[in-house]
């Protein structure tokens, strides 16, 4: 004769801290593949692409560049650290370098925002459990 009964209710929190954790590790593990598997970098947090107009004699050009919120770019002439790196036109290929690691850390960054998420669910979970704990 099957089981028809429906689970205790520690059983089903202990179920569901199991899903949590579990879909927090694959969101971990994601993180840690994109980082191991990205071609390049990744953007640091603060950095940008910016287009601006470059003024020739004969005409103006769009040009591009990696922008940060403190000086984190190696210059070439005297050392120093920039908060500009210049990318080109669109198409080139330190601009679609820059396109890709902008995309890579937005999408870590958005795998960042879920995994608080769902520790703010365990916490609230685990929370939880301390109701069924006051009977031991």
């Amino acid at each position: 004769m099957p089981n028809n009964s429906k689970p205790l209710p520690q059983e089903d929190l202990y179920a569901r801290i199991n899903c949590v954790v579990q879909a927090k590790e694959h969101l971990e593990k994601e993180i840690q593949a994109i980082s191991a598997s990205a071609s390049g970098e990744v953007a640091a947090s603060s950095c940008s692409i910016v287009r601006y107009l470059a003024k020739g004699r004969n005409s103006a050009y769009w040009y591009y560049k990696l922008q940060a919120s403190v000086a984190i770019f190696p210059t070439k002439t005297d050392g120093k650290s920039s908060r500009y790196k210049h990318l080109g036109k669109a198409g080139s290929q330190a601009y679609l370098d820059a396109v890709e690691q902008i995309f890579l850390k937005a999408k870590i960054e958005a795998l960042d925002r879920s995994i608080k998420i769902l520790n703010q669910g365990l916490k609230d979970l685990i929370e939880e459990t301390s109701k069924y704990n006051k009977d031991y």
